[in-house]
């Protein structure tokens, strides 16, 4: 007869704020109901950065394709990270019908950056350079923002004293960097900010509640729990912000798109496990994350 062993229970907290969005709920849906309408339809890029998603979709008929030229007729879907004037002007030349994903969240710093432009002041981007995102707010104000990564690169920007700034973040980025970031151009310009305004120096935390939520929960489990696992697509800004929170604070912090990315010695001598999720990850993947941990 074989020896039994008593294996220790793992303890396994989900977070609250986990998996899709009020952004990424909407997209999905709108992109789902254009799928079951009639004639071609059309992604331009992916809906979120989710691979299990976009599979999804393209098992709706819905087509990606990473340029507009290769849409010649039928609906074309714009993410939820928002684009730029200009691909709503080609699409209408083109005779597409347009299906705007854009989250509110996002279309509210777009529109909030252009009429601090119009102002004349010199708008700062906190975000990545290379999102979707930050490039559609870039095309927006004409090309002409500052965008930067972190503090460390602000820092290397020269602020001329006469001019009128106005900061803008990603949606998704970190809340303490912006902080930090708002701080220091408050000194370097000499505002009194009250109220995140000045006659110099204007600054709006334009960081989503959802986004905001996440990251100060996951700070408190990072904390509280032995180790972390993070759910989201290596894509995902919002999930790789998540993941260097939880890092910082917590050592065994780990980063996943799915069960399969899972290691068994992770959980060794673990007692007490936390599990965070990306604005774009489906409550599926969490599922099968805790069930795999679980057997």
């Amino acid at each position: 007869m074989a020896p039994t062993t008593n294996r220790p229970k793992i303890k396994i907290t989900i977070a609250k704020h986990s998996g899709f969005c009020f952004g990424v709920k909407r997209a999905f849906n709108l992109a789902c109901a254009a799928s079951r309408g009639r004639g071609k339809v059309y992604i331009l890029g992916k809906l979120v950065h989710n691979n299990d998603v976009c599979r999804d979709l393209r098992e709706k008929g819905v087509r990606e394709i990473k340029s507009l030229s290769e849409a010649k007729e039928g609906a074309i879907i714009f993410t939820a990270h928002g684009v730029g004037p200009g691909l709503y002007e080609k699409a209408a030349k083109k005779g597409l019908k347009i299906i705007d994903t854009t989250c509110p969240n996002v279309v509210k710093v777009q529109r909030l950056a252009q009429n601090f432009a119009k102002k004349g002041y010199q708008i700062v981007i906190l975000g990545d350079r290379g999102h979707k995102e930050v490039k559609g707010i870039f095309e927006w104000l004409r090309r002409k923002a500052r965008i930067v990564g972190n503090f460390e690169e602000l820092k290397k920007i020269k602020i001329a004293k006469k001019k009128k700034y106005c900061l803008v973040s990603q949606t998704t980025q970190n809340v303490a960097e912006l902080e930090k970031i708002r701080d220091y151009l408050t000194r370097e310009l000499g505002a009194n900010v009250k109220r995140m305004r000045a006659n110099n120096f204007a600054c709006f935390n334009t960081i989503c509640d959802s986004t905001n939520n996440r990251q100060n929960e996951v700070r408190k489990l990072a904390k509280a729990n032995d180790a972390v696992v993070v759910i989201g697509g290596r894509d995902s800004a919002n999930s790789k912000r998540l993941y260097e929170i939880a890092k910082k604070i917590n050592k065994k912090s780990y980063f996943i798109e799915n069960a399969s990315q899972l290691k068994k010695n992770w959980f060794d001598g673990i007692k007490k496990i936390a599990i965070s999720a990306g604005a774009s990850t489906p409550e599926s993947a969490i599922k099968k994350v805790v069930g795999k941990i679980k057997k």
